[in-house]
């Protein structure tokens, strides 16, 4: 098991196959929130799709893919993700997700920050990747604050809510 130590009242602990009674809580709990962005979350409604949920990320076989549950203040809260690193150019591709319960206290903000270190002292990433639907505000501005640059759109990426929306692609030098 791998724990990131992020700040007083924030660690990412490794993702494991058990905690699908946690993650389907935390869905069901924000699932209105989260079902705007998030393509996956209509497919997360029992614990045996909460199980293939934790499965198909922690087992993508995707070069240097690592998952974990965020914990704010010892509780589980959301998901955090380098979903794979490309070994041609360094690219490390992010992907995260919170309870709206914990939304206002900086939590992504700061893991980007103490990512760096991490990904400097255990993998080849030279650039962190963000990828959000143009209406993703907040995400969009986690990746800003942190000092990425849009580089890059797919338009009608995903359809929400009767509305294609594009695809913005951010990257962080690190």
């Amino acid at each position: 098991m791998t724990i990131l130590h992020i700040s007083d009242s924030i660690e990412l602990v490794s993702l494991e196959e058990g905690d699908s009674s946690v993650i389907l809580n935390l869905v069901e709990f924000s699932r209105s929130q989260l079902g705007k962005y998030l393509y996956w979350v209509d497919d997360v409604r029992d614990e045996v799709s909460a199980h293939q949920y934790i499965v198909e990320r922690i087992s993508s076989g995707l070069l240097d893919s690592y998952w974990f549950k965020i914990k704010f203040n010892m509780q589980a809260c959301g998901v955090f993700g380098i979903k794979s690193i490309s070994a041609e150019d360094g690219v490390a591709e992010v992907g995260y997700w919170l309870s709206h319960r914990v939304h206002g206290n900086g939590i992504i903000a700061k893991i980007i920050a103490q990512l760096s270190s991490f990904l400097l002292g255990n993998t080849d990433a030279k650039i962190i990747e963000f990828r959000c639907l143009e209406k993703n505000i907040a995400s969009i501005r986690v990746a800003k604050k942190s000092g990425a640059e849009l580089v890059g759109s797919i338009p009608s990426y995903m359809t929400v809510g009767n509305e294609n929306q594009a695809l913005q692609i951010y990257h962080l030098k690190i």
